[in-house]
């Protein structure tokens, strides 16, 4: 009975251990980044434009700078991330960005915007209000992201009367 149990438990021992795949291994990333960071409207609530002509506002990270018709091609092939709703009533953005096959590690994100929908059509009724700058001439500034890695301190100042110059016409 005892080499009977002592056999089966070395029979199980050798099953988890020839078949351990690293699954919980600590070390391992996750298959993801986070950018966010805090968002202020020059301003304050006054500026704001009539709530009607606010459809969307959405925080927007490109890997380039977009141009005409590149926005909906970046956005449909997973060069562009986005926060998953809108940020009209919020302070603070969170953007979770996959590692997927085929994204660059690094990754560099080279405009990150606020980007407010205006009128009803959905592919071209946007404008820039807000985008992460170097400077008060609205350079953009590139933020490079790891697998794992999260930066909460991309701040990102809206400006609805003085907007940035907007990268697409």
């Amino acid at each position: 009975m005892r080499l009977r149990g002592k056999l089966l438990l070395g029979c199980v021992l050798a099953l988890l251990l020839g078949h351990c795949d690293g699954g919980l291994d600590p070390t391992a990333l996750p298959p993801t980044a986070e950018l966010g960071g805090r968002l202020t409207v020059r301003g304050g609530r006054e500026s704001y434009p009539p709530r009607d002509s606010i459809l969307d506002l959405r925080v927007v990270a490109f890997r380039t700078i977009p141009r005409d018709s590149s926005i909906i091609a970046a956005v449909l092939s997973g060069q562009a991330y986005f926060t998953p709703t809108s940020i009209l009533d919020s302070t603070q953005y969170a953007i979770s960005i996959p590692f997927t096959e085929g994204t660059p590690e690094p990754l560099r994100l080279e405009y990150i915007a606020v980007a407010q929908q205006y009128g009803p059509n959905v592919f071209r009724d946007w404008r820039v209000v807000g985008l992460y700058a170097s400077d008060s001439l609205w350079t953009p500034k590139a933020v490079v992201l790891r697998r794992g890695e999260r930066r909460l301190d991309v701040d990102i100042t809206i400006d609805f009367r003085n907007p940035p110059p907007q990268p697409f016409r």
